[in-house]
């Protein structure tokens, strides 16, 4: 994403994919370098960051060391430590990145037990303390945080931002729900309005955007970028059709399970068994299931082989 050194006037809007914990992970990106439908960067699920913890998790060391396509790649760290979050930010930096982003935003309840994610905003004081650890740390331009609106209300949001503004981030990601939300209801697009009229830096929308007529509309009020998660799942041509590209035929969708499925398989490797490649697929297909029928739905989260469920992947 671009620096908030820039003239927020002057910023070209930058498309993102959203990071998914065991989704958006460097399969489904090769997946989405091979369908051609790239976005503008990647962030990557977020590595774990505690005292005692190392982050250097193997899953999402691959999306930055392994990675062939080309697309910057900002690494996430999720913690409430402030000197774990920097031993973590060093070792990330010495790695080909673009940047650390901050999760204030995972709505797990086992992550936010532990006080980050979106735990971080019920700790106001906490999330100080980290924003202004990592600010240290983080060479100028390089420095992104991604929040929710609150833990409870909306209301909470205009506080975050004078935090936000103190902290002097590079760029703010907003998901315009809360963590008592989750995924539910509808984002709050007001606080999206808010954030940009607020922060010196540039913010990027999140939340429901699945379509293109849905990024437009949200790109009008955070016009520096946006971030496709759940959305770019179910339809990973969107990066492309937002490009001005043609929408998926019936031919790429079924190309899209067979090499996503081909993907999951190369970064299984050897520990990949035919049980644990269904499951890993099903993951994805979570997001997916709208376009289903009820009876392929129910047949595909229960397969136990792969070969019966690209029959019905390829079928549609």
């Amino acid at each position: 994403m671009t620096s908030c050194t820039c003239n927020k006037a002057e910023l070209r809007a930058s498309v993102g994919l959203a990071p998914m914990q065991d989704v958006t992970d460097l399969a489904f990106m090769r997946t989405l370098h091979r369908l051609g439908s790239l976005p503008d960067f990647f962030i990557t699920p977020y590595f774990r960051s505690t005292p005692t913890t190392c982050a250097m998790g193997e899953e999402n060391l691959r999306c930055i060391l392994e990675n062939e396509t080309g697309v910057p790649i900002h690494a996430q760290l999720a913690g409430s430590e402030p000197g774990a979050l920097s031993r973590d930010a060093e070792r990330l930096l010495a790695l080909p990145i673009a940047g650390i982003n901050l999760n204030a935003g995972c709505p797990s309840p086992l992550v936010n037990r532990h006080h980050a994610g979106a735990g971080l905003l019920r700790d106001l004081p906490r999330l100080t303390d980290c924003l202004n650890a990592l600010r240290r740390i983080v060479p100028a331009g390089q420095f992104s945080v991604k929040c929710r609106l609150g833990w409870d209300s909306p209301e909470e949001f205009p506080r975050l931002l004078e935090l936000l503004t103190e902290a002097q981030p590079d760029g703010v990601m907003v998901h315009a729900r809360t963590r008592r939300q989750l995924y539910g209801g509808v984002p709050h697009i007001a606080s999206l309005t808010l954030a940009v009229r607020t922060l010196p830096c540039p913010v990027l929308g999140n939340g429901d955007i699945t379509t293109p007529q849905q990024a437009a509309d949200v790109l009008r009020i955070t016009p520096a970028g946006i971030l496709i998660g759940r959305g770019a799942v179910r339809n990973p041509f969107i990066f492309r059709m937002l490009r001005g590209g043609p929408a998926p035929s019936r031919a790429e969708r079924a190309a899209y399970f067979t090499i996503l499925a081909e993907e999951i398989g190369r970064t299984l490797h050897t520990k990949r068994t035919p049980a644990g490649h269904c499951n890993r697929l099903k993951k994805y297909l979570a997001f997916c299931y709208p376009d289903f029928s009820p009876e392929q739905e129910y047949t595909l989260r229960r397969a136990t082989e792969l070969s019966s469920m690209l029959r019905i992947l390829t079928a549609l």
